[in-house]
This record gives structure tokens, sequence and C-alpha cells, in this order.
């Protein structure tokens, strides 16, 4: 049998903006929805891929986080999985817990491994033996999967057993294990992208979610819990709130970079509000939000940059550019096959994100920033 090795931990560019948030507020519809799943898939003993996409620090990981904290509080057994997990059985077994299924141990060999020549026969072995790794168990079993967008991509399947993967991602979004199963999963734009290469290209309306910017109430809340239970800060908040909100524009990256250094400042300070406090709050938070978007844009050349930001509006507030004007300007650059493509990257890396008027830069204070950094030079 081919042996797999696990993908090598995921290096974060700032760590403190990954996993569960602190205080958590807002995606009540996202999470009624999976609530709703999770109920339906225990009633109908089956399942499917519960799928989340967005722009990197729009906060996937902090929602995977309370979706799988719901599951674990309705008696689900949770699970998180690298991406090899799909077509590896020895790494299956190892997230699920091998001393549990050591019954299921050899089943590979029992059922031909010895000088398998056969390609569909080696197919079915390792789906066959997948599933009944999946199907062993009187848990419901949510699978987790961060970092989605990989999937098929860098994390791509042997090509013998791109088969394999797709029958086992079949059988667990059409609900065939037998079991309630659902894997819940997480991504960049494009994560639906890569499903689809593997055969997954429908999924239910509930069933996949394109993650924006938090709401004006939640992103308060948040910023809120920040300065009194972090900060125990005294007297009314109500400016500080304004002014980071202004900073933050919803996107919880953002709200982390600015409460951090707020909580911090309010503690050096016993909890006393201060417009000279507050000051630094903002200038540490400039300067942290500038290394962000510095690495966002780690994957593109800054000619391919300063393309761009010359062709978006000067002012954020009118941030929208149609389709045509950007692919106009990078064409001009690179021809037209290039320009397609970079311009195609530029969503998945959620760098440009579809909008109601067409498609603009997703955070108002980056725009700000690229125009001031590229568009002229």
């Amino acid at each position: 049998m081919i042996k797999f090795r696990r993908s090598s931990k995921k290096l974060l560019t700032a760590t403190f903006d990954r996993g569960p948030a602190r205080y958590f507020h807002g995606r009540k519809q996202v999470l009624n929805n999976f609530h709703e799943l999770v109920s339906s898939s225990v009633q109908a003993e089956g399942g499917t891929i519960f799928l989340i996409q967005g722009a990197p620090g729009v906060g996937k990981s902090a929602l995977l986080h309370e979706c799988e904290r719901l599951a674990r509080e309705r008696g689900w057994k949770t699970v998180e999985i690298d991406a090899p997990a799909l077509w590896d059985t020895d790494s299956l077994r190892d997230f699920l817990g091998r001393g549990f299924f050591s019954g299921i141990a050899s089943l590979a060999l029992k059922i031909g491994w010895r000088k398998i020549v056969d390609a569909e026969v080696r197919v079915e072995s390792v789906s066959r033996t997948i599933r009944k790794l999946l199907q062993k168990g009187k848990q419901p079993l949510l699978l987790i999967l961060d970092e989605a967008q990989t999937l098929g991509i860098t994390n791509k399947p042997p090509k013998e057993l791109e088969g394999a993967t797709t029958n086992v991602l079949n059988h667990i979004h059409n609900g065939k294990l037998g079991r309630p199963v659902i894997f819940l999963v997480a991504g960049l734009k494009g994560t639906k992208d890569a499903f689809a290469k593997l055969g997954i290209s429908r999924f239910s309306a509930n069933c996949i979610v394109e993650l924006g910017a938090l709401g004006r109430e939640p992103e308060r809340a948040i910023i809120q819990d920040w300065l009194t239970k972090e900060g125990r800060a005294k007297g009314n908040t109500t400016e500080w709130i304004d002014t980071i909100a202004q900073e933050t524009h919803g996107w919880p990256q953002h709200i982390q970079v600015y409460v951090r250094p707020a909580a911090k400042q309010l503690k050096s300070n016993n909890g006393i509000l201060t417009t000279e406090g507050l000051n630094v709050v903002l200038e540490e938070g400039r300067k942290e939000c500038k290394v962000y978007y510095s690495q966002r844009l780690d994957d593109f050349r800054g000619d391919q940059i300063r393309c761009l930001a010359r062709s978006i509006p000067e002012k954020p507030q009118e941030r929208s550019v149609k389709y045509e004007d950007v692919i106009s300007s990078l064409t001009e650059q690179y021809g037209k096959g290039e320009a397609e493509e970079l311009f195609d990257r530029l969503i998945k890396k959620g760098i440009l994100e579809e909008s109601e008027r067409g498609y603009a830069i997703p955070i108002p204070s980056m725009h700000t920033w690229l125009r001031d950094t590229y568009s002229h030079g």
C-alpha cells in the first residue's frame, strides 16, 4: 500500500487571528442553517458537505469552531482532518482513533492488496475501506477541514486514487454512509471549484456560505466585550467603540488587530478611557493592518498590483468597478489570456470580490492603502 505523509503544519502569518474567537457574535443565519442540518442529518441518518468560503481574515476558522461546538453539544463526535484523509486510509484512521477501528485495520489486505494490477479494483478497495471507517461507530460524525481550497490542487490525491476520493466525497455529500456524517469545510474563494474538480459541483442553498463582513451590531458587541471584559474599561465606551469600528469595517481580522492593543492599553491605565490611549490603539492597529495587506499580496508581482490599483476608483466609498474596466486594464498590460488568469487569482485570493455594482476590494481601508501605495510610480 502506498503511504502518504500528512501535510505539514500550516504556516500562519498572524497566529492571533486564527482559530476560535474569544468573543463571538453574529453569523446567526449560518449557524441556524448548520443547526438545522445537524438535526435533519440525525433524523435521516445521512448528512452532506457544508461549505464556507471567503477571503482571508473574514472569520472562517472562528465560524468553524462555533459549528463544531454546536455539534459537540448535541452529542456529535467531531474530528479535524487533513485533506489526504479522504484517500489515505492510515491517515483517516489516525484522525478517527486507530484503536477504535482495529477491526478494520487489515480490511484492505483482506480484499486484495496482493499484487493488485486492476486500477478499478484498487480504487474500490480504498474507497470501500474509507467508507467502512466513516460508517463505524454509534455517534453522529462531524469531519472538519480548514484551508479546503487546497483540496485537489496542492493537496491533490495521486492520479490513481482520484476516483476513490470522488467516490468517498459522493457518499458523504449524498448521505449514503448509513449514519449521520457531515463534512464541514472552509477555505478561500474558489473552494467550491476545488470540490467541482473532484466531482462535487452542486450544494444545497443552505449548505454553502459566502462569508462577508460582520454586521454593525455584532461588530460593536465584540469590541464592547474586549473593552469591558478584557480591558476592564471604566465609564462610557461609546467613543472608543465608534472610533475602532470606523477602522475595522466589520472585518473580523481587523477587529482583532485593534481590540487586543485596546485591552492592553486599558489594563495598563487601570481601565481609564483616554484620548491619548485611543490614539495609541489606532496607531498600532493601522500599522498591523498594513502588514496584513502586504501579506495578502505575497502571491502577486508589484507590477500586477500597480495595474490593479490604477484600475480601481480613487475614493473607497466609490470602490466598485466594472469587470470590463479591470480586465481592460489588465489586458492592455498583459494580454487577454494572462489578464483573465490574473483576474481569476485576484478573486480566489480575496483581493477582489463581486459586489452589487461590479467588483471591489472588500475592505475599504485596504482599498485606500492599495491606491496610496501602488497607483503612483
